[in-house]
């Protein structure tokens, strides 16, 4: 369970990805196994504005698996592609 409260979690990916530094990407890496798709949408969005090459790999290990739609298009817009 993230210490984080459960509301307050999607603001802290978005705060994390206007920041932009690197030094981020392992905790939004984390953030994309949280059980919540609007927790895990904004920390995909928060990676692609990153863009280091770990956050590519973060975002790309997630696609294969992600169930969530919105989340699976929050993902390939960050890896830059579109989904099919």
């Amino acid at each position: 369970m993230s210490p984080i409260p459960h509301g307050a979690r999607d603001n802290v990916a978005v705060a994390l990805g206007n920041w932009g530094a690197p030094e981020a990407v392992p905790a939004l890496a984390a953030a994309l196994n949280d059980e919540e798709p609007l927790v895990r949408g904004h920390a995909a969005w928060a990676l692609g504005r990153i863009g280091t090459e770990g956050a590519r790999q973060a975002l790309s290990r997630r696609a294969a698996m992600e169930e969530d739609a919105w989340v699976r298009e929050e993902i390939a817009a960050a890896l830059g592609q579109e989904e099919s």
